[in-house]
């Protein structure tokens, strides 16, 4: 019958306008890829592969800034198949397929046109009579009216558009000031100090200050009895000092240009025992 005739037309003409928007969809992904990766400097990360800096030097056929847009380009070119293998993989569903899109385009063909198709080997009375009312309604289509001219003329205008942004910046240098390299770096950088912080947090022992710590032990009354003095309290006791020790402190503390004052929160009547204890603390202080 003439129905399958019509549709191999109709595909035909169809193809290749859905392989023209395919091709600049393709092309736009490609170009998008590039610009990326040249706002974002991205062919830092190629130097991340062994033996490519030594590549990039000894080469004479490019300068290194058209070197590194060749490696900018061949990423994106990567990057763009794989998109389209794995578009091809799973999906499927998106596939041209033209007994869908007239059926689709055109409502009154619904489920006819692909029973029709169907059964376009199977003729009877029922199956002819089917065959030649679809290829009265294909006769009357206008193919050209489900073009994808829209999804065409868009399609070109984003790959133009991106081209020109892409070409500007090539010829004028420009980029993000943004490396993946330094990202990279500061990330490890930053791994090494948190680090380096914690293994110095877990071994940071505090070690007492022997100067803020003395102690002794006297004899009272036939008994011995441990003293400590933490200067921490404040720098020494109040008036119970006698003159002399007075005297020798305030000599030893202006060598310093240190100003000591008497302790408000520590007052106690000491024994006598004391004194030469406390003379020999404030002496070994002011000679550290």
């Amino acid at each position: 019958m003439l129905v399958v005739p019509l549709l191999d037309k109709f595909k035909s003409y169809l193809t290749w306008s859905y392989r023209t928007l395919g091709f600049f969809q393709t092309a736009g992904k490609f170009v998008f890829l590039f610009l990326l990766m040249i706002l974002f400097n991205i062919y830092e990360l190629a130097y991340y592969i062994p033996g490519m800096e030594k590549l990039s030097t000894s080469q004479t056929c490019l300068g290194i800034y058209w070197f590194n847009l060749g490696l900018m380009a061949s990423g994106a070119l990567l990057l763009t198949l794989l998109i389209s293998l794995v578009y091809r993989l799973f999906g499927k569903g998106n596939r041209f397929n033209l007994i869908n899109l007239l059926e689709t385009s055109f409502p009154d063909l619904r489920t006819r046109l692909s029973t029709a198709y169907d059964n376009s080997q199977n003729i009877n009375i029922v199956t002819k009579k089917l065959l030649e009312d679809v290829h009265v309604q294909l006769s009357g289509i206008r193919i050209r009216s489900i073009v994808p001219k829209k999804q065409i003329f868009r399609s070109c205008l984003v790959f133009l558009l991106v081209s020109g942004l892409a070409t500007f910046c090539i010829y004028e240098g420009f980029s993000f000031n943004i490396s993946p390299g330094k990202l990279i770096d500061d990330f490890w950088d930053n791994l090494h100090n948190m680090n380096a912080r914690a293994a110095y947090e877990d071994d940071e022992k505090v070690v007492p200050d022997s100067r803020y710590k003395i102690e002794a032990v006297i004899i009272k009354n036939g008994e011995q009895v441990e003293m400590k003095i933490n200067p921490t309290l404040g720098l020494g006791f109040t008036s119970q000092i006698d003159a002399d020790t007075e005297q020798k402190f305030n000599a030893s503390s202006d060598s310093f240009n240190e100003n000591f004052r008497y302790s408000q929160t520590y007052s106690e009547n000491l024994p006598e025992e004391y004194e030469p204890l406390i003379k020999q603390y404030f002496e070994d202080l002011s000679s550290r």
